[in-house]
Formats: structure tokens, C-alpha cells, sequence
């Protein structure tokens, strides 16, 4: 049996409160909205790099990357490839996008199971990540959440092990995208012959004893109809987790299973239902539960902002628009494959004589002009040197910040400050402790444009 070995996950910065964009309906909670340089990579690089940090298996040992989503950035490229270029993970690894619905985040998961127990794998790398808005003036009825998650799958111990996977289609779905357009069944007929009757049929097939478990999560938009399967083939209300992801960050579409999978880790057997045009079932039998210190991923605080400024992002980050305002920059492929170590891995030099680090190539060290250099792997924390603020540069929220930072352990960089829509609540200051994230830059032409830049650092759990 496959085990997960560890798991991380990610949420923007920023939120909208339910009451802004449903006032009439007094509802609570809050939905998580991705900054104007967050897409679908940069929240799963993030979302992994919490992943490895709970463990001491290094990216290397990973022999296989899936990606699921729903919100593609690319079109006949793969985003596991991407991603694991991005992570520094081994080359030639086999990679893999699971994408159409919801459920895919669980499908990759079942696919991984499946291939660690066939011994065709040791290491596997699952990443889910999806950043949806609805039409504008139709939130109150399409709850969303960007945030993104991954798991480490592998052979040996860990924090949970998977102890059955099954898989059911149904040719029935409730909605789906056909030609850009949302399409919706008569709801009288199709979660009756699809939700329904697909969730019952899966129910009788694997045959469980209800006793066995202690946490049952239904996900699904229509899990309010399956009560009364449910009680039928003895489960008991107190066996259903409670969704607490809608809540607190909206529905997350192919995260959402798997985040509330991570939330319900506390109980020792649990049952988790995904559905969507279809229904995927897993097992999973918790070695040992961990504490909410060891759920690394939550961010303690999130920004609130209006419906105006939600508007502001939503528009600002619309990466895949025809109408995105690109800008001719100059961008050389030969230039960032070569010097990809620096740009996109952080590696630095680190003087053989007298131990002086430094972030960018130097023929001989400034301190005691030594000329043999060691490559070492630089922090992504540091504290700011000095900083300039920039009018110049093109930008969604002029003028942008210049920081020149001196990192923990060594080095220093010059990057971007983030999460700027409002400065006077995220200053920087000189001597203020900062921590380097993966964000998109300005749209450079067509290409992909990802390079670091600086956030306020933030505690996180």
C-alpha cells in the first residue's frame, strides 16, 4: 500500500468577504482571491515547496510529478513539466496533467496509489491547483477559493497510508463548459440520475462495513441529497466531516477534496467521496495524527478587500485574456537556460578562501580576491539592505518597490516587493525581515515570465 509521506498547500493573501458580494443574503465566511502575479504555477510551487519542508527527502528522490487543474496557463504543453523544470526536480521524470473536472485532484491521487503499489514508482509528487472567478454579479451563486496543494506519495511509512482506491464514471453530468458556456440540466433529472444513482451504485460496490470509519467526507456540490444513502447503509450523521474549506476559503474546486482530506488528518479511518461526473472513493488509515503546528500551509492572516479592488485583481490577473496588456521585453531562451541555476534555483557562489557568498557570478571575490568558487544553495529569507521605490517599470499598482536584500546565510538580490494593492498594511522598511516568493512578472510577449520577488514575512502554520 502507497502512503502519503507528507502534503502542504497554499492561499493568497487576499480574501473577500461573503457579506460584500452576497449582502442581501447575510451569509459569513470568505473566499480566497490570487494577487495579480498568482496563477496556477506560482501556488503550486509554493504549495510544494511547503510540502518538503515537513520532510527530509529531497527533491531528487522524486520519480514522477502529476498535476491536476481545471484552469489551464498552457495549451499543448504539460504544467508537470513546467513545474518540475521550476522545482528543480530530476530531469526526464515521467510528468503527467489530469484536468476536465473537479475530481481530478482525487484521480490524480488514485493514479499515483496505483502506480507506487505496482512498484513502477517509489517517489510521486501530486499537485492541485486552480484559480476560477464567476461571471461578474453572479458570485452570490458560484462560491470559489484560488489556493493550491500537494502531496508526496511513497512506499514506505508516513503520515497516512491508502489503504483501497476505486473509481466509478457516470455519463450523466449535472454541468459542464461546452463552447465557453456553462451548461446546467434539469436539476430534477440529472442529480437524481447522476449524483444520486452514481453515489449509491459505488456505495454497494465496495461493499463497506460504516463501523469501520471514523470521518466520512462527501464532496460534492449536491452532498445535502445523499444523506438518506448514506443512513441507509448505516452511517450516522456524526461519521460526515464538516466542510470547513467553503467557509473559510471558498470552494477550491480540483484542491477541495484534498484540502479537506488534510483537515480531517485528526481521525484515524477515513472514507472520502469525490464527486463530479463521477465519483472517486479512497480509503486511508492515519498512522499518526498531526498536530496544527504541522500543517504547514495555512496563512494566519489574510487581507480583506472591497468589491472594487476584487474587480481590480480579477482583471489585473486575467493572464489568459486576448486583451492582457503584454509588453515587448527583451528575453533571450539561450540566456535563461543558461544561467537558470541563478535566475530560477537561487544558487550562489561561495568564495573557497574566505567563505564570502554572493547571488550573482563574480570573477574573483570582492573581500580577497580569490578566484575559486563553490556553488551553494542560498535562503529564501532575508532582511532588507535598502530599497528604492520605482515609476518606471510597468506595473498594475504604480509605483513598485525595489528591494536590495541580504539573505539569511549569505547573498544579496534585488527584486520586486508583492501583495502591494494596499501598501500602507504590507510596508517594508529597511531592516525589515522579508522571504522571497515565485510570482508571475509583467507578461513579457507570449512567453512565460516567472522569476522571485519579496513578501513581508508572515507567520505561517
Amino acid at each position: 500500500m502507497s502512503n502519503i509521506l507528507s502534503y502542504g498547500f497554499y492561499f493568497p493573501h487576499f480574501h473577500v468577504e461573503e457579506k460584500i458580494l452576497s449582502p442581501r443574503y447575510g451569509r459569513k465566511g470568505k473566499r480566497i482571491v490570487s494577487y495579480v502575479d498568482e496563477d496556477i504555477i506560482t501556488l503550486s510551487f509554493e504549495a510544494v515547496e511547503n510540502c518538503f519542508s515537513k520532510i527530509k527527502n529531497s527533491k531528487a528522490e522524486v520519480d514522477a510529478i502529476l498535476f491536476a487543474t481545471t484552469s489551464s496557463v498552457f495549451h499543448n504543453r504539460y504544467h508537470a513539466s513546467f513545474l518540475a523544470d521550476l522545482l528543480n526536480l530530476p530531469k526526464e521524470i515521467h510528468a503527467l496533467d489530469f484536468a476536465s473536472t473537479p475530481r481530478a485532484g482525487t484521480d490524480a491521487l488514485i493514479y499515483a496509489n496505483q502506480m507506487i503499489n505496482a512498484g513502477i514508482y517509489k517517489k510521486i509528487l501530486i499537485v492541485a491547483s486552480d484559480i476560477h472567478f464567476p461571471p461578474i454579479g453572479e458570485e452570490p451563486r458560484n462560491s470559489f477559493g484560488h489556493s493550491a496543494v500537494a502531496f508526496i506519495l511513497g512506499n514506505e511509512g508516513g503520515v497516512a497510508e491508502i489503504t483501497s482506491t476505486n473509481s466509478f464514471s457516470s455519463s450523466i453530468a449535472e454541468e459542464f463548459i461546452y463552447k465557453n458556456e456553462k451548461i446546467t440540466y434539469d436539476p430534477r433529472y440529472s442529480r437524481d440520475a447522476g449524483f444520486k444513482h452514481n453515489t449509491k451504485s459505488a456505495l454497494e460496490k465496495i461493499k463497506v462495513n460504516a463501523g469501520d470509519y471514523d470521518a466520512v467526507i462527501l464532496n460534492s456540490l449536491y452532498a445535502k441529497l445523499a444523506g438518506g444513502i448514506f443512513f441507509k447503509a448505516g452511517f450516522s450523521e456524526e461519521q460526515f466531516a464538516k466542510d470547513t474549506v467553503t467557509s473559510n476559503y471558498g470552494y477550491t474546486s480540483v484542491c477541495h477534496a484534498l484540502l479537506q482530506l488534510i483537515f480531517s488528518l485528526e481521525k484515524k479511518n477515513i472514507l472520502l467521496f469525490d464527486y463530479f461526473n463521477g465519483t472517486n472513493i479512497i480509503t486511508i488509515r492515519v498512522q499518526s495524527t498531526p498536530s496544527s503546528s504541522e500543517r504547514v500551509g495555512v496563512r494566519l492572516e489574510s487581507e480583506g478587500i472591497s468589491y472594487h479592488d476584487y474587480l481590480t485583481l480579477r482583471k489585473a490577473g486575467n493572464f489568459n485574456s486576448l486583451k492582457y496588456d503584454t509588453k515587448e521585453m527583451f528575453s533571450s531562451e539561450m540566456m535563461q537556460e543558461r544561467e537558470k541555476d541563478t535566475l530560477q534555483y537561487l544558487k550562489g557562489l561561495k568564495c573557497d578562501s574566505c567563505g564570502t557568498i554572493y547571488y550573482l557570478k563574480s570573477t574573483r571575490c570582492k573581500k580577497c580576491k580569490c578566484e575559486k568558487f563553490t556553488d551553494v544553495q542560498l535562503a529564501t529569507t532575508g532582511t532588507v539592505y535598502t530599497l528604492t521605490s520605482e515609476h518606471y517599470f510597468p506595473t498594475s499598482f504604480p509605483p513598485i518597490n525595489m528591494l536590495v536584500i541580504d539573505l539569511d546565510n549569505g547573498g544579496r538580490i534585488t527584486v520586486q516587493q508583492t501583495d502591494t494593492m494596499y501598501p500602507e498594511n504590507n510596508k517594508i522598511e529597511i531592516g525589515s525581515k522579508v522571504k522571497l516568493v515565485l510570482r508571475k512578472m509583467m507578461e513579457n510577449d507570449e512567453k512565460p515570465n516567472y522569476f522571485w520577488k519579496a513578501i513581508a514575512l508572515r507567520i505561517t502554520n
